[in-house]
C-alpha cells in the first residue's frame, strides 16, 4: 500500500527562508509549502512530485489521487524554497 506522510521540517531562521514540508509518495520524499494567500493556505509542491502522481492515478492509486487533490499547485525545487507567498499565491490564480 502506499505510504502518504507529512513531516515539518523548518529551514532557514527568522522570515528569511520558508518552512519547508515533506511530504512521501511512494516511499520518495518531495519538499512541500504552506502558502499564506488572499483566500486562505494552500499547499504547494515541486514538479517531480505531480509527475509521480500522475502515474498514480494512471495506475488509479488512491493514494495519489487524494494527494494531488490537496497540492493547489507544482513549481520547481528552487522556487519553492525561494519565492514568497505573494508569488506562489499568484502562481495559483495566475
Amino acid at each position: 500500500m502506499n505510504k502518504m506522510t507529512v513531516t515539518k521540517v523548518r529551514t532557514g531562521q527568522g522570515n528569511t527562508n520558508p518552512a519547508i514540508t515533506t511530504l512521501v509518495y511512494r516511499e520518495k520524499s518531495y519538499p512541500a509549502r504552506e502558502v499564506q494567500g488572499k483566500d486562505g493556505s494552500y499547499t504547494v509542491s515541486v514538479e517531480r512530485l505531480e509527475q509521480e502522481l500522475l502515474d498514480g492515478i494512471k495506475s488509479l492509486d488512491p493514494a495519489a489521487f487524494e494527494l494531488d487533490e490537496s497540492i493547489a499547485c507544482y513549481c520547481t525545487e528552487e522556487e519553492i524554497r525561494t519565492l514568497p507567498d505573494e508569488e506562489l499565491d499568484e502562481m495559483i490564480y495566475g
